[in-house]
Protein backbone atom coordinates (compact mmCIF):
# COMPACT_ATOMS: atom_id res chain seq x y z
CA UNK A 1 0.00 0.00 0.00
CA UNK A 2 2.89 2.22 0.73
CA UNK A 3 4.11 1.63 -2.38
CA UNK A 4 1.24 2.81 -4.41
CA UNK A 5 0.88 5.87 -2.06
CA UNK A 6 4.18 6.74 -2.85
CA UNK A 7 3.84 6.19 -6.66
CA UNK A 8 0.62 8.80 -6.92
CA UNK A 9 2.94 11.59 -4.88
CA UNK A 10 5.15 11.27 -7.72
CA UNK A 11 3.05 12.00 -10.18
CA UNK A 12 0.88 14.70 -8.77
CA UNK A 13 4.47 16.33 -8.10
CA UNK A 14 5.47 15.70 -11.50
CA UNK A 15 2.27 17.64 -12.63
CA UNK A 16 3.24 20.87 -10.49
CA UNK A 17 6.74 20.65 -11.87
CA UNK A 18 5.38 20.55 -15.89
CA UNK A 19 2.87 23.04 -15.20
CA UNK A 20 5.44 25.57 -13.40
CA UNK A 21 7.51 24.91 -17.07
CA UNK A 22 5.47 25.57 -18.98
CA UNK A 23 4.05 29.08 -17.16
CA UNK A 24 7.95 30.00 -17.66
CA UNK A 25 8.28 29.20 -21.37
CA UNK A 26 4.92 31.11 -21.80
CA UNK A 27 6.18 34.25 -19.83
CA UNK A 28 9.20 33.99 -21.35
CA UNK A 29 8.04 33.80 -24.84
CA UNK A 30 6.02 36.68 -24.06
CA UNK A 31 8.89 38.71 -22.41
CA UNK A 32 11.49 37.77 -25.74
CA UNK A 33 8.68 39.21 -27.79
CA UNK A 34 7.24 36.02 -29.36
CA UNK A 35 3.62 35.88 -29.92
CA UNK A 36 1.41 33.09 -31.31
CA UNK A 37 -0.59 34.03 -34.84
CA UNK A 38 -3.61 32.15 -34.85
CA UNK A 39 -4.41 32.87 -38.53
CA UNK A 40 -1.31 33.75 -40.59
CA UNK A 41 -2.86 31.76 -43.31
CA UNK A 42 -3.03 32.85 -47.41
CA UNK A 43 -2.59 29.47 -48.44
CA UNK A 44 -5.99 30.21 -50.65
CA UNK A 45 -5.75 33.58 -51.08
CA UNK A 46 -4.99 35.04 -54.44
CA UNK A 47 -1.23 36.59 -55.15
CA UNK A 48 -1.92 40.17 -56.68
CA UNK A 49 -0.01 43.17 -57.83
CA UNK A 50 -0.24 46.72 -59.03
CA UNK A 51 2.16 49.55 -59.51
CA UNK A 52 5.15 50.03 -62.12
CA UNK A 53 9.01 50.30 -62.28
CA UNK A 54 10.27 51.44 -58.70
CA UNK A 55 6.45 50.75 -56.76
CA UNK A 56 5.65 47.46 -57.19
CA UNK A 57 3.68 46.23 -54.83
CA UNK A 58 2.57 42.39 -54.33
CA UNK A 59 -0.26 41.12 -51.79
CA UNK A 60 -2.29 38.65 -50.88
CA UNK A 61 -5.37 39.20 -47.98
CA UNK A 62 -7.30 36.56 -45.67
CA UNK A 63 -10.59 38.30 -46.17
CA UNK A 64 -12.06 35.87 -43.68
CA UNK A 65 -9.03 36.56 -41.25
CA UNK A 66 -9.12 40.37 -41.87
CA UNK A 67 -5.35 40.07 -42.52
CA UNK A 68 -3.13 40.81 -45.27
CA UNK A 69 0.77 40.19 -46.58
CA UNK A 70 2.03 42.38 -48.88
CA UNK A 71 5.21 43.03 -50.45
CA UNK A 72 6.87 46.44 -52.37
CA UNK A 73 9.83 46.82 -54.24
CA UNK A 74 11.77 49.96 -54.98
CA UNK A 75 13.70 48.35 -57.58
CA UNK A 76 14.59 50.36 -60.56
CA UNK A 77 15.56 47.03 -63.39
CA UNK A 78 12.25 44.99 -64.75
CA UNK A 79 11.22 42.02 -62.43
CA UNK A 80 10.24 39.97 -65.67
CA UNK A 81 12.87 41.06 -67.80
CA UNK A 82 14.85 37.64 -68.48
CA UNK A 83 14.02 33.75 -67.08
CA UNK A 84 15.33 33.14 -63.80
CA UNK A 85 15.85 33.29 -60.23
CA UNK A 86 16.31 37.11 -59.39
CA UNK A 87 17.01 37.82 -55.43
CA UNK A 88 15.99 41.21 -53.62
CA UNK A 89 16.71 42.29 -49.66
CA UNK A 90 14.11 42.99 -47.60
CA UNK A 91 15.54 46.34 -45.61
CA UNK A 92 12.14 47.65 -44.05
CA UNK A 93 12.30 50.93 -45.99
CA UNK A 94 12.76 50.45 -49.92
CA UNK A 95 12.09 46.74 -49.57
CA UNK A 96 9.90 45.87 -47.29
CA UNK A 97 7.20 43.01 -46.15
CA UNK A 98 3.88 44.07 -43.89
CA UNK A 99 1.76 41.69 -42.43
CA UNK A 100 -1.65 43.84 -41.09
CA UNK A 101 -4.51 42.58 -39.21
CA UNK A 102 -8.04 44.99 -39.82
CA UNK A 103 -10.95 46.02 -38.41
CA UNK A 104 -12.86 45.40 -41.58
CA UNK A 105 -13.20 44.35 -44.87
CA UNK A 106 -10.16 45.56 -47.51
CA UNK A 107 -12.02 46.88 -50.57
CA UNK A 108 -10.56 46.53 -54.11
CA UNK A 109 -7.84 49.16 -54.16
CA UNK A 110 -6.39 49.30 -51.00
CA UNK A 111 -3.06 48.42 -51.97
CA UNK A 112 -3.37 50.54 -55.29
CA UNK A 113 -4.63 53.79 -54.34
CA UNK A 114 -2.50 57.04 -54.93
CA UNK A 115 -4.43 57.94 -51.74
CA UNK A 116 -4.38 55.92 -49.01
CA UNK A 117 -7.17 54.76 -47.66
CA UNK A 118 -8.75 55.81 -44.49
CA UNK A 119 -11.11 52.50 -43.87
CA UNK A 120 -10.75 50.20 -42.64
CA UNK A 121 -8.22 51.07 -39.30
CA UNK A 122 -5.08 48.74 -39.04
CA UNK A 123 -5.12 46.91 -35.85
CA UNK A 124 -1.91 45.03 -36.11
CA UNK A 125 0.96 46.36 -38.44
CA UNK A 126 4.18 44.19 -38.63
CA UNK A 127 6.97 45.34 -40.81
CA UNK A 128 10.06 42.82 -42.09
CA UNK A 129 13.32 44.44 -40.75
CA UNK A 130 15.13 41.46 -42.85
CA UNK A 131 14.63 38.50 -45.31
CA UNK A 132 15.06 38.36 -48.97
CA UNK A 133 11.93 38.09 -51.01
CA UNK A 134 13.02 35.42 -54.36
CA UNK A 135 11.40 36.00 -57.85
CA UNK A 136 11.20 32.64 -60.54
CA UNK A 137 10.17 34.64 -63.58
CA UNK A 138 9.29 31.42 -66.21
CA UNK A 139 8.66 32.21 -70.00
CA UNK A 140 6.31 30.88 -72.09
CA UNK A 141 6.33 31.17 -75.72
CA UNK A 142 2.99 31.80 -78.27
CA UNK A 143 4.06 31.30 -81.89
CA UNK A 144 -0.03 31.35 -82.56
CA UNK A 145 0.65 28.67 -85.18
CA UNK A 146 -2.11 26.26 -84.40
CA UNK A 147 0.05 23.89 -83.11
CA UNK A 148 -0.23 24.22 -78.84
CA UNK A 149 3.17 23.84 -77.29
CA UNK A 150 2.86 20.04 -75.85
CA UNK A 151 2.48 19.32 -79.08
CA UNK A 152 5.04 21.10 -81.12
CA UNK A 153 8.37 18.69 -82.01
CA UNK A 154 11.11 19.33 -78.59
CA UNK A 155 13.74 21.09 -81.37
CA UNK A 156 14.24 22.89 -84.50
CA UNK A 157 13.23 21.37 -87.56
CA UNK A 158 14.35 23.73 -89.66
CA UNK A 159 17.80 25.01 -88.07
CA UNK A 160 16.96 28.47 -88.08
CA UNK A 161 17.72 28.85 -84.27
CA UNK A 162 14.29 29.11 -83.27
CA UNK A 163 12.74 25.90 -81.44
CA UNK A 164 9.53 24.75 -82.93
CA UNK A 165 7.83 26.16 -79.86
CA UNK A 166 7.98 29.77 -81.20
CA UNK A 167 9.03 28.89 -84.72
CA UNK A 168 5.95 30.78 -87.12
CA UNK A 169 7.33 28.51 -89.83
CA UNK A 170 8.36 25.29 -88.35
CA UNK A 171 9.89 23.79 -91.40
CA UNK A 172 11.61 26.92 -92.87
CA UNK A 173 9.47 26.56 -96.05
CA UNK A 174 8.15 30.33 -95.97
CA UNK A 175 4.97 28.65 -95.53
CA UNK A 176 3.50 29.54 -92.42
CA UNK A 177 2.96 26.71 -89.99
CA UNK A 178 -0.66 27.55 -89.18
CA UNK A 179 -2.00 27.74 -93.19
CA UNK A 180 -0.48 24.26 -93.53
CA UNK A 181 -2.62 22.12 -91.29
CA UNK A 182 -6.05 21.33 -91.81
CA UNK A 183 -7.13 25.02 -92.56
CA UNK A 184 -10.64 23.78 -93.84
CA UNK A 185 -11.38 21.56 -91.28
CA UNK A 186 -11.92 18.61 -93.50
CA UNK A 187 -12.48 15.76 -90.82
CA UNK A 188 -15.01 18.27 -89.07
CA UNK A 189 -13.42 18.38 -85.19
CA UNK A 190 -12.28 21.75 -85.40
CA UNK A 191 -9.17 20.48 -84.26
CA UNK A 192 -6.36 21.91 -87.39
CA UNK A 193 -3.63 19.56 -86.13
CA UNK A 194 -5.37 15.98 -85.86
CA UNK A 195 -5.69 15.97 -89.92
CA UNK A 196 -2.65 18.39 -91.30
CA UNK A 197 -2.01 18.92 -94.79
CA UNK A 198 -0.09 16.08 -96.48
CA UNK A 199 0.40 17.24 -100.28
CA UNK A 200 2.89 14.58 -101.39
CA UNK A 201 1.48 11.71 -99.08
CA UNK A 202 4.86 11.01 -98.06
CA UNK A 203 3.56 10.65 -94.44
CA UNK A 204 5.22 14.26 -93.37
CA UNK A 205 2.94 16.79 -92.78
CA UNK A 206 3.28 19.85 -94.85
CA UNK A 207 3.98 22.19 -91.66
CA UNK A 208 7.18 19.76 -91.17
CA UNK A 209 7.50 18.69 -94.96
CA UNK A 210 10.24 21.28 -96.59
CA UNK A 211 9.20 19.77 -99.96
CA UNK A 212 5.26 19.54 -99.75
CA UNK A 213 4.89 18.20 -103.44
CA UNK A 214 7.74 16.33 -103.25
CA UNK A 215 8.95 17.30 -106.71
CA UNK A 216 12.76 17.57 -105.28
CA UNK A 217 12.51 20.94 -105.33
CA UNK A 218 12.11 22.64 -101.97
CA UNK A 219 9.27 24.94 -101.11
CA UNK A 220 10.92 27.80 -100.18
CA UNK A 221 12.45 27.84 -103.81
CA UNK A 222 9.28 27.25 -105.20
CA UNK A 223 9.00 31.36 -104.95
CA UNK A 224 9.60 32.64 -108.65
CA UNK A 225 9.24 36.58 -107.51
CA UNK A 226 11.54 35.76 -104.62
CA UNK A 227 9.12 37.55 -102.11
CA UNK A 228 9.60 35.42 -99.43
CA UNK A 229 5.95 33.71 -99.96
CA UNK A 230 5.47 30.41 -102.83
CA UNK A 231 1.48 30.63 -101.85
CA UNK A 232 1.38 33.27 -104.76
CA UNK A 233 3.44 31.89 -107.76
CA UNK A 234 0.89 30.14 -109.81
CA UNK A 235 2.41 28.45 -113.24
CA UNK A 236 -1.27 26.32 -113.59
CA UNK A 237 -4.47 27.94 -111.68
CA UNK A 238 -6.77 24.62 -111.93
CA UNK A 239 -3.69 22.88 -109.72
CA UNK A 240 -2.79 25.77 -107.17
CA UNK A 241 0.68 27.14 -105.95
CA UNK A 242 3.88 26.02 -107.39
CA UNK A 243 5.35 24.50 -104.66
CA UNK A 244 2.22 21.96 -104.14
CA UNK A 245 1.79 21.30 -107.82
CA UNK A 246 4.64 18.23 -108.64
CA UNK A 247 4.77 19.14 -112.08
CA UNK A 248 6.40 22.39 -111.83
CA UNK A 249 9.68 22.00 -110.80
CA UNK A 250 11.57 25.07 -111.35
CA UNK A 251 14.52 26.17 -108.35
CA UNK A 252 14.79 29.55 -107.72
CA UNK A 253 17.51 29.43 -104.71
CA UNK A 254 15.46 31.51 -102.30
CA UNK A 255 18.29 32.05 -99.62
CA UNK A 256 16.73 34.19 -97.13
CA UNK A 257 13.72 33.64 -94.37
CA UNK A 258 10.66 35.15 -93.77
CA UNK A 259 10.19 37.26 -90.44
CA UNK A 260 8.81 35.69 -87.47
CA UNK A 261 6.91 37.11 -84.64
CA UNK A 262 5.82 35.44 -81.39
CA UNK A 263 4.88 35.85 -77.89
CA UNK A 264 6.85 35.74 -74.95
CA UNK A 265 4.14 35.38 -71.67
CA UNK A 266 5.84 35.45 -68.37
CA UNK A 267 4.58 34.35 -65.15
CA UNK A 268 6.50 34.75 -61.79
CA UNK A 269 6.48 32.82 -58.62
CA UNK A 270 7.55 35.00 -55.14
CA UNK A 271 8.72 33.21 -52.38
CA UNK A 272 10.01 35.13 -49.48
CA UNK A 273 12.71 33.94 -46.46
CA UNK A 274 13.71 34.40 -43.51
CA UNK A 275 11.48 37.08 -42.63
CA UNK A 276 11.28 38.86 -39.33
CA UNK A 277 7.99 40.67 -38.97
CA UNK A 278 8.36 43.46 -35.79
CA UNK A 279 5.46 45.10 -34.39
CA UNK A 280 6.74 46.61 -31.29
CA UNK A 281 7.99 44.30 -28.87
CA UNK A 282 6.04 41.57 -30.82
CA UNK A 283 8.37 39.30 -33.79
CA UNK A 284 6.86 36.98 -36.37
CA UNK A 285 9.65 34.87 -38.06
CA UNK A 286 9.01 32.90 -41.16
CA UNK A 287 11.82 30.80 -42.46
CA UNK A 288 9.95 30.15 -45.59
CA UNK A 289 6.63 31.66 -47.15
CA UNK A 290 5.29 31.21 -50.37
CA UNK A 291 3.72 34.33 -52.05
CA UNK A 292 2.17 32.60 -54.95
CA UNK A 293 2.94 32.44 -58.82
CA UNK A 294 1.29 35.26 -60.99
CA UNK A 295 0.56 33.53 -64.10
CA UNK A 296 0.40 36.13 -67.40
CA UNK A 297 1.92 38.54 -65.76
CA UNK A 298 3.61 40.37 -68.63
CA UNK A 299 3.58 39.30 -72.75
CA UNK A 300 6.05 40.83 -74.77
CA UNK A 301 5.85 40.35 -78.50
CA UNK A 302 9.27 39.91 -80.05
CA UNK A 303 10.13 39.94 -83.95
CA UNK A 304 13.02 38.49 -85.42
CA UNK A 305 14.17 37.09 -89.06
CA UNK A 306 16.59 34.01 -89.06
CA UNK A 307 19.70 33.88 -90.27
CA UNK A 308 19.98 31.66 -93.21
Amino acid sequence: MRYFVAVDDFYIQMKKILFLFLTTILLHSCDDGDIIITTFNFDNAELKSCGELGNYVFYKVNAEALESLSLKLAVTDSLYKTAGTKTYSINGSTNFVNYRTYDGVLGNNYFCSSIPPTSPSVTKDYLASSGTAEFTTIFNYDDSDGVSADKEFDGDTDGDGLPNLYDVDDDGDNVPTALELDILNADGDNDPLTNPLDTDGDGIPDYLDDDDDGDGVLTRNEDKNMDLDPRNDVTDSSVGADYLNPAVAIDYSVNQYRQHTYKIIKSVEIVLKNLVLINGQEEITQETLNMGTLNAVETTNKTTTPEF
